[in-house]
């Protein structure tokens, strides 16, 4: 091992370009760009989804990230590819939508796994699994690694976009167990888009490269490899980040105003306020005052359940996989959530 350690690898996932975000995209990968100009590294790991529709992309996706890689080449950084499962129409399959910039000299398109030296790799090997469905043939892939990929004689890192369980405060039933990645030193994981750490293993979610929604939150970013086997994390700063404010109906006063403007001012905010109160305070409320004053949405949350109206579905309906992402819609709609087609995206797994 070099007596000096020094960065060598930027990680970045869940970019999910789309038709509607083309300029976040690009202005999420120039920064990138800029991150590795400054640090001097010359290699970037894209760990999945890079789209985000699964079902097909427009030209002005495709040559979006056809521009970026060329700026890439132009900046003598190597790009590599993992398809996420937003990035493959047959979840099994081993090609995907990464494999069309495969012929660009500077990408490399990770099959069924590639392995990269962190460094001169006489340290620490990092090696790269695309998405495959955690209860169908990942076990192969993860297995092939172990098999042929792993050095005994050094440090063994991992880089994935699966669903492992111990991420999340309602586990599934498909996700990985933890303990089938005891071989490795660390665990980058993508999918999952909020950074964690699973309780009492070496396994991070890295968090996706910025914000989709008002769902996430702000720890968003690039975590950056270094030679000796550490890493570090580094905000996105170039994204519109998405802020929630919780406040009880008695503090909606000048002061949340105030603060509305600052946001609104710096240009690097959508606020999304919800207001806490009583039914019969809600009508006191002044919705538009807050919007004028930056806020984006508001939602005014009472203490009392919503009666909700169920004449349309019986207690006997069949809710199967269409009528689920039915359901999901019309929730949706009523919510105001603008990233619909990401959900309906996983639900679309239902059987």
């Amino acid at each position: 091992m070099a007596d000096k350690s020094y960065p060598y690898l930027l990680l970045m996932n869940d970019l999910h370009i789309g038709k509607e975000n083309i300029p976040e995209f690009v202005a999420n990968w120039n920064e990138a760009l800029s991150i590795c100009e400054k640090l001097d590294v010359r290699e970037i790991a894209i760990g999945g989804d890079l789209f985000l529709s699964r079902a097909s992309q427009t030209l002005d996706i495709l040559l979006a990230i056809h521009d970026c890689l060329l700026t890439a080449a132009e900046n003598n950084i190597r790009v590599v590819l993992a398809n996420g499962n937003h990035c493959k129409v047959n979840q099994e399959a081993v090609r995907g939508y990464c494999h069309v910039f495969d012929q660009h000299p500077n990408v490399l398109v990770a099959d069924n796994y590639v392995t990269l030296p962190i460094g001169d790799g006489q340290y620490a090997l990092l090696h790269i699994i695309p998405y495959f469905p955690e209860d169908g043939n990942f076990s192969e892939k993860l297995a092939e690694v172990k098999q042929n990929g792993i050095d005994p004689e050094k440090k063994n890192f991992l880089y994935l976009h699966e669903g492992i369980n111990g991420a999340l405060s309602q586990p599934s039933e498909k996700e990985l167990p933890a303990n089938i990645f005891d071989e490795f030193e660390r665990v980058f994981v993508g999918h999952y888009h909020n950074r964690c750490v699973i309780p009492k293993t070496r396994i991070e979610y890295i968090g996706s490269s910025r914000q989709h929604n008002f769902g996430e939150d702000e720890e968003k970013g690039y975590t950056v490899l270094y030679s000796d086997g550490t890493h570090e994390f580094i905000q996105n700063r170039a994204n519109v980040r998405y802020k929630v404010i919780d406040i009880e109906a008695d503090k909606v006063d000048i002061h949340l105003t105030d603060l509305l403007d600052e946001l609104k001012e710096t240009g690097r905010y959508r606020t999304k306020v919800r207001v806490h109160s009583t039914s019969a305070k809600a009508s006191g409320i002044d919705k538009a005052k807050l919007l004028e004053a930056g806020a984006s949405k508001v939602e005014i949350i009472t203490e009392e359940p919503e009666q909700v109206d169920v004449a349309a579905s019986s207690l006997f309906e069949k809710f199967d996989s269409h009528k689920i992402r039915e359901t999901y819609t019309a929730f949706c709609r009523e919510k105001e959530i603008e990233d619909v087609e990401l959900g309906l995206s996983y639900l679309s797994k239902i059987s």
